[in-house]
């Protein structure tokens, strides 16, 4: 994702960061673009984004959120963007069909039609919560139920697992054209981050893992 970033973003380019949570990806942005935003519905998520933003000096960073119409209102009173990011499982989050379709709607209206790029990755019913999928009888396919240490207590969570049609098909009934699907990565996102053997392992397997194997899968797409 980040050398595709990189390829994609100029000093001029414009990005909305959809799910920007505390700012992982779009802080380390600072610098390469030329207007940024990043949207939440997380309070606590958004206010840490700005003491962040702050302590960085990033000044012009806009932090929208968590309304809803504070996207719209932006795209209204800013223009549409460049980029979308919405990366690593923030669509998962969003468990009902309704609410992914109007999500998936509000980036599409985000973006510059033609030229605009939505950049997005969930993780692979494959290779993601296995167990959690066999306990689910009866319930949607690759929607899960699961629980995250945080702060020292466990939270339940819910997920929506895809695989490569479903990805590709929520994306075209919400008016995106899907340029390419591929593999984000073969291992586990924290082996990666944490070790740079993993990240040399991962480098070489990803070009060549077939979708279905792959830990996480991407689409671009534009509208």
């Amino acid at each position: 994702m980040a050398r595709r970033l990189a390829q994609l973003l100029t000093p001029e380019s414009s990005l909305l960061d959809f799910g920007c949570g505390s700012g992982r990806y779009l802080l380390s942005l600072q610098g390469r673009v030329g207007r940024a935003a990043g949207y939440d519905i997380s309070p606590a998520a958004l206010a840490l984004l700005r003491a962040r933003a702050a302590a960085r000096g990033w000044d012009e960073l806009s932090i929208l959120g968590p309304e809803t119409a504070a996207l719209p209102q932006y795209v209204a009173q800013r223009g549409q963007v460049d980029l979308v990011l919405c990366l690593f499982g923030v669509l998962a989050h969003i468990t009902s069909p309704v609410a992914r379709a109007e999500a998936l709607e509000r980036m599409r209206l985000a973006l510059k039609p033609g030229s605009g790029r939505l950049l997005l990755s969930v993780p692979n019913i494959r290779r993601r919560f296995r167990q959690e999928q066999r306990q689910m009888n009866g319930a949607a396919p690759g929607f899960v139920r699961y629980r995250r240490r945080i702060n020292g207590g466990s939270v339940p969570l819910n997920y929506q697992l895809f695989d490569a049609e479903r990805l590709r098909r929520e994306l075209t009934e919400a008016g995106f054209l899907v340029r390419r699907l591929g593999c984000e990565s073969v291992l586990p996102e924290s082996w990666i981050v944490n070790g740079p053997a993993a990240r040399h392992v991962d480098g070489i397997l990803t070009p060549i893992c077939p979708l279905r194997w792959c830990y996480g899968i991407y689409a671009e797409a534009s509208c």
